[in-house]
């Protein structure tokens, strides 16, 4: 039977359709409207800027005023267009407005991407119960309720929510069972939300981004009651990483992307073994997530409110690694990196099984 060309066109490319509840095709980030929350340092900060770079249309949203002022000079010295919205992203009332000020100013909300985040450096007895619960509120209701009030817009435009999480959603580790139950809730939350959606074939997708240890701000800012100056978990990588990583979900939606081969080792690690996983974090959990420097436990933090001035996108890690092999080729592979990352660990499962029973 002969197959022309000609009875491929027209069709839609196979993996991007909705009609399975699939991922569905997007516009390029140039002809995107994009809302970052937790706009005004780290993550989403970088992702803002990059998304400027490439002419979108962008709104920032966080507390603090004048570093939205800073974001939205750097989107237009991008070539983007920008809109800086103060909101507290535990609000359902900010979270609406935050929603309709986009539309109003641009007429449509392609992605959402959710970026706030706060935590506490502490183990889990010196936890207050209002500081466990306002680090669940910041990192998981912010996203629930953001996700509500962007969820009609983006059946709209056929959009994507992209919830930039952590491959500590899947491992917790010491000193900050906080911000680790926050992060398995908000997985967990998406993971339903997801199925609804793919049920309903809306065309609305759902991301999940996984960075590994980032060089935000974060780590001078953020409660902590060791007398010690906290730091990512090594290996370090710096924000941009984890913004191309974002924007590669806004046009060709993922499930979930792991950002940084260390990242994906631990899930892979988790998956296989996680008593070997306690096993290392008992002997490094604790010194890996520090300088060893002195820092006061009563230093000013974010946790309830904005500290003052332009954080920006970088914390004091300078020397943070500005590329990733995995990531990149994770990104360039697209479904197939995804297939491959899933498929390894059950080959490295099946060899090491192989290798226990061949010594029997």
């Amino acid at each position: 039977m002969e197959i022309s060309l000609a009875s491929f066109v027209g069709r839609e490319p196979r993996g991007i359709s909705d009609r399975d509840g699939g991922p569905t095709l997007k516009k390029p980030v140039s002809e995107q409207v994009v809302v970052v929350s937790g706009a005004s340092s780290g993550i989403g900060r970088a992702t803002a800027r990059a998304a400027g770079a490439r002419g979108a249309r962008v709104v920032v949203s966080a507390r603090n005023a004048e570093a939205l002022e800073a974001a939205v000079a750097e989107i237009e010295a991008a070539g983007g267009e920008g809109l800086a919205v103060v909101a507290d992203a535990t609000s359902h009332v900010d979270s609406e407005s935050l929603c309709v000020r986009a539309v109003e100013r641009f007429g449509r909300i392609d992605t959402f991407v959710a970026s706030v985040m706060v935590t506490v450096y502490a183990e889990v007895e010196e936890l207050e119960p209002e500081e466990l619960r306002r680090v669940m509120d910041v990192n998981f209701m912010s996203r629930a309720l953001a996700f509500r009030a962007a969820l009609p817009h983006l059946k709209t435009s056929r959009g994507t929510f992209i919830d930039v999480n952590s491959g500590l959603s899947y491992r917790g580790i010491p000193l900050q069972a906080a911000y680790c139950a926050s992060k398995a809730a908000g997985r967990t939350f998406f993971e339903s939300a997801r199925v609804e959606l793919e049920k309903e074939r809306c065309g609305v997708d759902v991301c999940l981004v996984l960075p590994g240890g980032t060089n935000t701000p974060q780590f001078d800012r953020g409660r902590q009651k060791l007398g010690l100056q906290p730091q990512p978990v090594p290996p370090i990588y710096q924000p941009e990483i984890v913004a191309e990583a974002i924007l590669f979900c806004c046009e060709r939606p993922q499930r979930e992307l792991p950002v940084s081969w260390a990242c994906q080792k631990l899930l892979w690690g988790q998956k296989l073994s996680p008593r070997a996983g306690d096993l290392v974090l008992r002997r490094n959990g604790w010194r890996g997530q520090t300088t060893g420097e002195p820092k006061p436990v009563d230093s000013p933090d974010n946790l309830w409110e904005a500290l003052p001035g332009d954080p920006g996108a970088h914390g004091r890690f300078s020397d943070a690694r500005t590329s990733s092999a995995w990531t990149g080729a994770r990104l360039r592979l697209g479904k197939l990196g995804s297939l491959v990352a899933l498929a390894a660990p059950i080959v490295a499962g099946a060899i090491g099984y192989h290798g226990l029973t061949k010594r029997r």
